[in-house]
């Protein structure tokens, strides 16, 4: 079960569109969800100020007082943005829906992958264009921390979660993911496993790598159904994303992350890289 859901406030990508993703999954669990924000230790501070100091000729302390304060100021927004959060949803410390903030001091992303050792789900917004969740680091928390990741769309998906697709490729990755979400699978309604067939695709293999999987689900009472796309000129990503929105009406993507080295994803594009930047419903994620 996902009792402990975290919310990385990682390099200030704002967080109400994760936080009301992490409470779709939290009311299904009775769980607890933890807002984090890390605040730069001396050495990041020193990183910091040298870096800039030797760039901008400004005097060290200066820039210090600087990082300071926008540090108060990041923090202030971000605790403005919880305690509306949980005044909104009649989320408190104690209740079946619980939340809290939690402010740790270090490297941001290395806390952020810490933090995640110690609670069941990650849950992450995309931030505005043109920035995206790979170059905030988010590619580095999935392959880091050991745990799922929970991506929420841009826009909200009117569609419900317990509408699950499973993005199935005969993988070490897709079969982490599809084990880290039975929880979520263990609750859906309907669960829908596609398979890609591309050029150069024996599209039999692919029923049959379907079927099995199903079959497999099967022995834990689901009911899940088998299904595959014939990818033909479209691109793989596209095609999965537009079936399972638009015709599964699906409101959960479930796949494995980063199947191939991230160098080789990042290089040519990567399926990975493609749902992190344009899925527009929520996708489960695990490395």
């Amino acid at each position: 079960m996902f009792k402990t859901i975290l919310v990385p406030g990682l390099n200030s990508v704002s967080t109400p569109k994760a936080m009301g993703m992490a409470l779709t999954v939290a009311r299904l669990f009775d769980g607890h969800i933890e807002q984090l924000h890390v605040h730069p230790d001396a050495a990041e501070m020193a990183r910091y100020t040298a870096s800039l100091d030797v760039e901008s000729g400004v005097f060290a302390g200066e820039i210090w007082e600087a990082l300071e304060r926008a540090d108060k100021a990041r923090t202030a927004l971000s605790r403005e943005d919880f305690a509306h959060f949980t005044s909104k949803e009649k989320i408190a410390s104690i209740g079946a829906v619980t939340a809290a903030w939690h402010e740790v001091s270090g490297n941001e992303l290395e806390e952020t992958i810490h933090q995640a050792y110690y609670n069941d789900l990650v849950v992450f917004s995309r931030p505005e264009a043109p920035t995206t969740l790979s170059t905030i680091g988010v590619g580095d928390v999935l392959v880091g921390c050991g745990r799922p990741l929970l991506l929420a769309p841009t826009k909200t998906c009117e569609n419900p979660i317990t509408t699950v697709v499973i993005a199935w490729k005969d993988s070490p990755a897709s079969a982490r993911a599809v084990t880290a979400a039975m929880p979520l699978l263990a609750k859906a309604e309907k669960i829908v496993i596609l398979g890609a067939v591309e050029d150069g695709t024996d599209p039999q293999t692919v029923i049959d790598s379907t079927e099995r999987l199903a079959a497999h689900l099967r022995y834990h009472g689901l009911k899940p159904q088998a299904g595959h796309i014939k990818v033909e000129k479209r691109d793989a990503c596209e095609a999965i994303l537009d079936s399972a929105m638009n015709k599964l009406h699906a409101g959960l993507l479930v796949m494995g992350g980063y199947g191939h080295s991230r160098a080789r994803e990042l290089m040519f594009g990567g399926f990975t890289r493609h749902v992190m930047r344009e899925a527009p419903l929520p996708v489960f994620l695990c490395h």
